[in-house]
């Protein structure tokens, strides 16, 4: 970053304490569904007729597709005309979903982290990655995402060991700010989608510590 002549600064997620000066441009919008939506509708305005490739079309709709969970979450109407003027230039639904097509070995990992995961405070879901598996932070993130389709969970986190350092991926259905759960911890995000990163520390004390974060937040919102 320090090397660029340049910096435009393009995020929707809430500005955090670490932040990046000198942009010449900075453009945060929280309340938009993805980094992905902006980008799309910089690009309808900066131009009279824009012309982008059909890869980086379904780029851009990948992303709005998986920040949004297939528009599911923090979905709005400028969500939806940015995924149609995607559509014009040329984006193939079908191809942008083959991008999240994962091997057997990857599809069973997940179905581990999900198979041990353990309820707290009764709509929380915590579990772990095994320490051997393949693409940790990735399954992780998958795991977190698919816990939340099992009725009656509104809020998971699962925390993965990679290089010494404890990662955790946390997602919910908007009742719990993750986010606000994980600042704690030195981490951020969105309120559905967020992460955090522990060094030094064993998986049982990170365990420890985000149950912690987490009675914490519940006990904020009780005041």
């Amino acid at each position: 970053v320090e090397k660029a002549e340049k910096i435009a600064i393009i995020d929707h997620h809430r500005r955090g304490t670490e932040f990046i000066e000198n942009a010449v441009i900075t453009y945060i919008e929280p309340y938009a569904s993805s980094t992905s939506e902006l980008v799309t509708e910089l690009l309808q305005y900066m131009f009279e007729k824009p012309k982008i490739k059909q890869i980086e079309a379904e780029a851009l709709l990948a992303g709005i597709f998986i920040d949004t969970k297939n528009f599911s979450f923090q979905t709005g109407v400028r969500t939806f005309e940015a995924a149609s003027y995607l559509r014009r230039m040329g984006a193939d639904t079908t191809l942008t979903k083959q991008l999240f097509q994962d091997d057997m070995a990857t599809f069973l990992a997940r179905a581990d982290v999900v198979k041990g995961a353990q309820m707290f405070k009764s709509n929380i879901a915590i579990s772990t990655m095994p320490a051997n598996a393949k693409n940790p932070a990735l399954v992780a993130a998958q795991a977190a995402d698919e816990l939340l389709n099992i009725k009656g969970i509104t809020a998971s986190f699962v925390l993965s060991c990679i290089d010494g350092d404890i990662f955790i991926s946390g997602r919910s259905l908007g009742d719990i700010n993750v986010q606000v759960v994980l600042e704690k911890l030195g981490g951020g995000g969105h309120l559905t989608v967020a992460g955090a990163q522990l060094s030094g520390l064993t998986m049982k004390k990170a365990m420890d510590l985000l149950k912690k974060a987490i009675e914490e937040y519940l006990k904020e919102g009780e005041k």
